[in-house]
């Protein structure tokens, strides 16, 4: 599937049964801002830095690199970069407050 990014958030819904275009969100927790770190609990990932918002098919995601990657993301992935970002979804994502990032 394509990934399409966004530099401003676009419109989105928490609601799986919506009837309009709008993308799905799935994390319990609000969108977070373009810069802000995150954690990112799939395959323990861990502190994230978010590039920009993305979406795949109907679902609103971000694209974030990992501030302190595992070594086989490295292998896969090279140097954490903006360049080099993955697409993480609302519900693989943990909200950190300002003094933990």
């Amino acid at each position: 599937m394509i990934v399409v990014r966004y530099f401003t958030l676009p419109l989105y819904t928490t609601d799986r049964n919506r009837t309009d275009d709008r993308l799905i969100w799935t994390g319990p927790e609000p969108v977070p801002a373009i810069g802000e770190t995150v954690m990112v609990r799939l395959n323990n990932i861990g502190k994230c830095r978010i590039v920009c918002f993305a979406s795949q098919g109907p679902y609103l995601g971000l694209l974030v690199y990992p501030l302190q990657p595992p070594s086989w993301w490295v292998s896969q992935n090279g140097e954490p970069s903006p360049e080099t970002a993955g697409l993480v979804f609302g519900r693989e994502i943990s909200l950190i407050d300002a003094q933990e990032a």
